[in-house]
């Protein structure tokens, strides 16, 4: 199983030098050894924009670069927007989109789904966000909207509006329902596909897609090991403690190829 650490830095740091430090320690820290094997985990650093070229230049091969945001047109006279093939030309193979703080500024599921399907045009991966509101209509929006191949080229995210920046996590066993009750979503929506697959009726031979599904929502290196013994969990989206590379370093390693905790 592959595992992903989303590192949302939001609107930090303030300074391009405290970012270039920031992408200094991640790059000491992330440094492959013999003892650390970083093949099933993926660590994806999500900076402000004006960030992008210092980390397209310095960072390590380890560290996959992201971004905040895309704007649902490929190009035109949007001011202060950024297209997805901005994007990728400086490098980013994964951006969020949905994120409660965009969400509440506007995004719609409409804005959402043309976001990812930009993101999905220029092969940057969707890290899409669900818990604004209701999690199971926002995950159904996707599902309704894209095929089981788009589907299964996407990350989703687990982030209650309530847990976000809030130093008050989601209940373990709250998101462990979560996911499954996506998971459940996923299967209703795509079951017919997969039956014709494995009975050859012919038609769309399109299995279920099993994207990644991560939690989000203040998570640290205080409490993150109350989740990770949560099977179908693939790893966290995280935002300030991001911002210590050492944290997201502990976090990463306590997870092995089974899921389970490292002691």
């Amino acid at each position: 199983m592959r595992y992903y650490f989303i590192c949302n830095w939001k609107m930090y740091p303030s300074s391009i030098d405290r970012a270039r430090s920031i992408l200094s320690d991640y790059n000491k820290l992330f440094t492959p050894t013999k003892k650390e094997d970083w093949i099933n985990k993926k660590i994806v650093i999500c900076p402000p924009a004006p960030f992008f070229q210092l980390f397209d230049e310095k960072r390590l091969h380890t560290i996959k670069l992201g971004s905040q945001n895309i704007f649902w047109k490929s190009a035109g006279n949007y001011t202060g927007q950024i297209s997805a093939r901005m994007a990728k030309d400086f490098g980013a193979e994964y951006v969020i989109i949905g994120h409660s703080e965009l969400r509440s500024n506007g995004d719609s599921d409409l804005i959402i789904n043309l976001k990812i399907k930009e993101a999905l045009k220029y092969y940057i991966t969707p890290i899409v966000c669900v818990g604004y509101k209701d999690f199971l209509r926002e995950t159904l929006n996707i599902l309704n909207s894209f095929s089981a191949e788009e589907v299964g080229k996407m990350i989703l995210a687990y982030e209650p509006l309530e847990a976000i920046g809030s130093n008050n996590p989601e209940d373990p066993l709250k998101v462990e329902k979560a996911i499954r009750q996506i998971k459940k979503l996923i299967y209703q929506r795509f079951r017919k596909k997969f039956f014709v697959r494995v009975f050859g009726l012919g038609g769309n031979k399109r299995s279920i897609p099993n994207p990644a599904i991560l939690y989000g929502g203040s998570v640290n290196a205080q409490n993150y090991k109350n989740y990770i013994s949560i099977s179908d969990l693939g790893g966290f989206i995280i935002g300030r403690e991001s911002l210590n590379p050492a944290n997201i370093k502990e976090i990463a390693l306590g997870f092995d190829v089974g899921g389970k905790i490292n002691n």
